[in-house]
């Protein structure tokens, strides 16, 4: 066929061809097709990449829905305080927390300006709070090895223990080893908040004996710990046996220093043939010096030292109850009828309160003494008191169930402020875990949509 005859044909199949119409909105629809499936392909494909960074990575571990210190803020300490739900302290079978999944095991926090120990009810156990000086967010926190999850002796110990400025935080630990053939590792933890960094300090293998610590208290230049526990005869998660009261310090410069009050044992034993059913009272100075309050003297020992009895002034009425350090002066409680603050070298008259029942001389702003007392069923509160004032001003309130121990950062507060604290937002807590939990459950659903819907899509797209 020429080329004339071929065009001349393809002219009259033209001319009788019905015409092609194209339905109105094609194209717009296509177009809006299209841009669909590239919506879908694209979050598949970070679904995808979602579920591999977090099969690489885990979810979340040990973090609570607390906002991170922020380290540019204004540090001050609270003037109120809130306790931690009761089902944070819960534990399962083996010791452990049932919910260390919303709890914190990372302690570079910053600095703190409360910690306290939330017990439980029923004894079942107890969790650590920091309250964060930068912006008054709670971290609950995870420490290993801590002791006070089985909360031991007197209401008013302590097994943790914020330094004076924030910046650490001590902590009893014992290894959960069960056996008495060999002494059952334990002793002291203290934690750089600023870095996360953690020092130990293994008194058990020290004194050839398990001890258990469960009291602690900082000097207030927040370079020496004292720590305080007993001796065990026999020490297993069930039961114990307690031998003798054992104290000592520890010093935080580069060589770690620790040594041990060995005289304590004897305090502890003439505090028995005195009668009397409280143990020891202690404090520690700046220097490394420890005290102890037996009736009415003092046994003071410098580290390296003998030990010293120093007499105290004959208490006309009432008793001696109570001491404590303001750099290297020591100054001792004495009780009933009003409670006084009295410098134990009688240079100055001392400083009367209106504290009632059983105070706790916590730190100083300035030269004036905080105490902690209880307000009532509801409240507990540590006070300033100066001599100039008719009635205490308060500075922090806390909310029970809160551990008689509880600490503040109490060098963050100017002696010359009026107001001693600062009003925080109230604290968000993390809620119970159960089950897989709706992240788990979400990565599961995009996981599918990955892997069935993804090929559809991209077929349908190539049709």
């Amino acid at each position: 066929m020429t080329d004339q005859k071929l065009h001349d044909e393809l002219s009259r199949i033209a001319d009788t061809t019905p015409p092609l119409r194209v339905p109105d909105g094609l194209y717009a629809r296509g177009r809006r097709i299209h841009r669909r499936s590239v919506a879908i392909v694209a979050a598949s494909v970070t679904a995808a990449v979602a579920l591999i960074v977090v099969g690489f990575t885990g979810l979340p571990d040990r973090q609570s829905d607390v906002a991170p210190a922020e380290r540019n803020g204004d540090l001050g300490v609270p003037e109120m305080v809130e306790t931690a739900p009761e089902w944070l302290t819960e534990l399962d079978g083996l010791g452990s927390y049932a919910h260390a999944d919303v709890m914190e095991d990372d302690l570079d926090l910053g600095v703190g300006a409360v910690a306290y120990v939330r017990s439980s009810s029923d004894e079942n156990g107890s969790v650590p709070v920091v309250v964060d000086a930068a912006t008054g967010g709670y971290h609950v926190l995870d420490l290993p090895g801590f002791v006070g999850k089985q909360v031991r002796g007197q209401e008013s110990h302590s097994a943790l223990a914020l330094s004076p400025e924030g910046s650490h935080l001590a902590w009893a630990w014992a290894d959960p080893t069960d056996s008495d053939t060999t002494p059952r590792p334990a002793g002291v933890k203290v934690a750089d908040l600023t870095t996360g960094d953690v020092r130990t300090w293994n008194i058990s293998a020290q004194h050839d004996a398990a001890v258990y610590v469960h009291n602690l208290e900082w000097s207030t230049n927040g370079q020496w710990v004292l720590w305080q526990g007993w001796q065990m005869r026999s020490w297993r998660d069930e039961t114990f046996e307690t031998e003798t009261s054992r104290a000592g310090g520890i010093g935080l410069g580069e060589d770690g220093f620790l040594f041990t009050d060995e005289s304590s044992a004897e305090a502890d034993q003439q505090n028995r043939e005195l009668g009397l059913s409280r143990e020891v009272e202690w404090a520690i100075s700046d220097d490394g010096t420890i005290a102890r309050l037996i009736e009415s003297h003092v046994v003071m020992q410098a580290p390296g030292s003998e030990p010293e009895n120093r007499p105290l002034t004959p208490a006309v009425s009432g008793e001696y109850t109570g001491l404590a350090f303001r750099g290297t002066e020591l100054y001792v409680i004495k009780q009933p009828f009003g409670t006084e603050v009295l410098p134990v070298d009688g240079t100055s008259p001392g400083l009367k309160t209106d504290a009632t029942g059983y105070p706790r001389l916590v730190g100083w702003i300035g030269g004036n003494p905080i105490l902690w007392q209880e307000i009532d069923d509801n409240l507990t509160s540590f006070d300033r008191y100066r001599p100039t004032d008719d009635i205490p001003s308060s500075v922090v309130v806390m909310h029970r169930p809160i551990a008689k121990g509880a600490t503040i950062a109490y060098r963050l507060i100017e002696p010359g402020e009026v107001r001693a604290t600062v009003v925080r937002p109230d604290p968000t807590w993390p809620e119970p875990s159960s089950g897989l939990g709706l992240p788990m459950i979400g990565l599961i659903i995009a996981a599918l949509f990955a892997l069935v819907l993804a090929p559809f899509v991209l077929r349908r797209r190539g049709y």
